[in-house]
């Protein structure tokens, strides 16, 4: 008698184990094991010349008169390039060849230099409400000619413009 119990036992944990063997489909599924990705070569993530690669830095170009790309009419705001606004527009910049207008004071270029075809650096000699001063200024085109940067040295500022509809 014990034996036929401790055989009935046997046989149900048996019948208990894996639903392969009983065909029994409850969603579970096969997961492919995971297969690992290779990572890149050597020769891109080892550098075995160890040597330094010079950047070349473009030398500062002397230039006459501000490009035609800078030029034109820049506000810090919508309404400063509302013509009708000219006399109340505090933050319009006028670019020219030779300087810029803002609504209280004058610039002219000293020194101008490219520094790349979207950057200039020049000290600007400013006259305005009777005063008269110097600032190292650089001007930086941005998103394709939309924005200008106007960064001042001396103490540290920087303006950012858009270019006002013609």
């Amino acid at each position: 008698m014990k034996t036929c119990i401790v055989l009935a036992g046997a046989l149900a944990l048996a019948a208990c184990g894996t639903n392969e063997a009983a065909n029994n489909d409850s969603g579970a599924q096969d997961v492919p094991a995971a297969t690992s990705q290779a990572g890149p070569p050597a020769e891109l993530t080892v550098d075995n010349s160890e040597q330094t690669v010079p950047i070349a830095v473009p030398s500062p170009e002397p230039i006459a008169a501000i490009p035609a790309s800078f030029q034109g009419r820049w506000g810090m705001v919508p309404n400063d390039c509302d013509p009708k606004n000219d006399y109340m527009a505090k933050g319009l910049m006028t670019v020219s060849a030779e300087g810029l207008k803002f609504y209280e004071s004058r610039a002219t270029i000293g020194d101008l230099q490219r520094l790349t075809p979207t950057r200039l650096q020049t000290t600007l000699s400013y006259s305005g409400e009777g005063q008269t001063w110097e600032k190292p200024t650089t001007l930086t085109l941005q998103d394709d000619g939309k924005t200008l940067v106007r960064t001042e040295t001396d103490p540290p500022a920087a303006e950012t413009y858009s270019r006002c509809p013609a």
